[in-house]
């Protein structure tokens, strides 16, 4: 630790502000505290601490974000840390670096100290996908024409130890706030390829049988997406079309250019793209012929108002007639009742998923329904035609 006098010009600042002044020599994990530690719940790190443990004291998404200070030049940066009452902080840290020592200040941010459960969450989430308890659940997706499973959407699910399953609405919003978006789409896919991979094995890869999973806008526009996605697939040997890469259509239209030349790549290399939630964002119809996609999700509001609603039904038969157009298929999402089953089979979909065939299934589940179907539901994948 360096001499608390260096610290001098700043003890002003910490007595009206109520603030700390902070120290941190990176060459020797050295951090020197100066003011009353004890007002951030800081006693415990300011008596004996390094750099790093003040580190380990911050949220998860935080941790890398403190890197900052290693820059040359001044920096202002918020973080959350954990007191040592296991109430969370928001503080703010203000200095100047240059690359092996930071001093400033480190201040109350505002917040509230008494969000320690949404912590904990977002810790137990960046743990879990280290650990591979963020998986796939699969959605049946099933043939209209034959009732024979086509394929599943794979969807995110968390399995957290002594809670359960989580859906996706239950993590996802922390997720996305907390920059872990990516981490939980790679998760999901990297699964879906693995488990259609031992599906396939298992019948000598003479399963006619897909598996779709999503992709956001910031995945897509990454340049090194396409070729990371193609890579998983090659090494689990999947046949051409057996996983197809679902965009939504608001994503798609954030930076249509980058997504473009995505979706071409992947394609091009024999991995179909599925327009999803198709009519719920900026796409029109005409805008269907520049990305080639080659299947089409209907979103189910459509298919529940086509049940008493005589636009709804143009709508779904205008799609699926410039849909075939292009060579493209269409599936029905959110197909509850027999009725709108009928319906969406009497208007030419293709294919149907909703709880009518069953909710996202466990993957020994899904394993299981790809050989014996699930009764009264649908019947088991068919073989593929030599």
């Amino acid at each position: 630790m360096t001499d608390p006098a260096a610290l001098g010009p700043y003890q002003d600042a910490v007595a009206a502000a109520g603030a700390l002044a902070v120290e941190i020599g990176f060459l020797d994990d050295s951090l020197h505290l100066g003011g009353e530690a004890l007002s951030l719940g800081l006693g415990a790190l300011s008596a004996e601490g390094g750099f790093n443990q003040l580190r380990n004291r911050l949220a998860p998404a935080d941790q890398p974000r403190l890197d900052v200070l290693r820059r040359v030049g001044p920096c202002d940066v918020r973080l959350r840390l954990l007191g040592d009452d296991h109430q969370v902080r928001y503080v703010r840290l203000i200095g100047q670096g240059d690359g092996l020592n930071w001093r400033g200040l480190m201040l109350p941010a505002g917040g509230s100290a008494g969000v320690r459960a949404d912590m904990d969450m977002e810790t137990a989430l960046a743990e879990a996908l280290q650990a591979g308890d963020v998986c796939a659940f699969y959605q049946p997706v099933v043939d209209l024409k034959t009732l024979t499973l086509a394929g599943f959407e794979a969807l995110a699910r968390w399995d957290r130890p002594g809670v359960g399953i989580l859906g996706a609405e239950e993590f996802m919003p922390l997720a996305q706030s907390h920059g872990y978006i990516e981490a939980v789409g790679e998760s999901v896919r990297a699964m879906a390829v693995l488990d259609l991979s031992a599906w396939q094995a298992a019948y000598s890869g003479a399963l006619d049988l897909f598996v779709t999973a999503n992709a956001t806008a910031t995945e897509v526009s990454a340049p090194d997406f396409a070729d990371r996605l193609l890579e998983a697939v090659s090494a689990a040997r999947l046949p051409a079309g057996g996983f197809k890469l679902e965009v939504n259509e608001t994503d798609v239209m954030l930076d249509p250019d980058a997504a473009e030349r995505t979706l071409n790549a992947v394609r091009d290399q024999g991995v179909p793209i599925v327009l999803d939630d198709f009519g719920t964002g900026y796409s029109s119809l005409a805008r269907l012929d520049r990305f080639a996609f080659d299947v089409v999700k209907l979103d189910q509001y459509f298919i529940r108002a086509a049940l008493t609603d005589g636009s709804a039904r143009s709508i779904i038969s205008s799609v699926v007639r410039i849909a075939e157009s292009y060579g493209m298929q269409v599936v029905a999402e959110g197909v509850e009742t027999e009725a709108a089953q009928a319906l969406c089979l009497d208007l030419g979909c293709d294919y149907g998923q909703g709880f009518l065939y069953a909710q996202a299934l466990a993957p020994q589940d899904a394993a299981q329904a790809v050989t014996a179907g699930l009764k009264t539901r649908f019947h088991p994948a068919r073989r593929a035609q030599a």
